[in-house]
């Protein structure tokens, strides 16, 4: 599994955010993480859509964290840009299995636990714990 470059960045500007107080311009993002500009203003339509950032126009506006650093897991910001978390097909809310066996295959419920415990740590990893971190506050 790789996420997505996009996710990448999603995850960049949000712990930017984070980082100046919740509140930047976008060409400050851009400037600061290394992304290019025009991605930015895409990524962040889609984080302002889930309810992570939202934007100001003007000549005092941009890009600011909708909820508290603590309030904002890596799996939130993963969901909202991925096209799936899964980590395989079966996962998915069809449940597709070539072999129609889905309540059954051993496999199946591997990949379910494995799901499980990803979701688990993504979901306990915030935004405020990757700023500890990188204050060397948190090992």
């Amino acid at each position: 599994m790789q996420l997505n470059i996009t996710t990448d960045y999603a995850i960049r500007i949000v712990v930017y955010l984070g980082m100046t107080g919740g509140f930047a311009a976008s060409r400050d993002i851009s400037g600061s993480m290394g992304i290019p500009y025009g991605y930015v203003l895409k990524i962040v339509r889609k984080l302002a859509a889930a309810g992570i950032v939202t934007t100001s126009t003007g000549i005092y506006g941009g890009i600011s964290l909708n909820k508290k650093p603590g309030d904002i897991s890596l799996l939130d910001i993963i969901q909202t840009m991925e096209s799936t978390a899964k980590i395989n097909r079966y996962l998915e809310k069809d449940k597709y299995c070539s072999r129609f066996a889905t309540e059954t295959c051993p496999v199946r419920q591997f990949y379910c636990v494995l799901q499980d415990e990803l979701e688990s740590k993504l979901s306990s990893i915030t935004v405020a714990a990757l700023l500890q971190q990188k204050k060397g506050d948190v090992s």
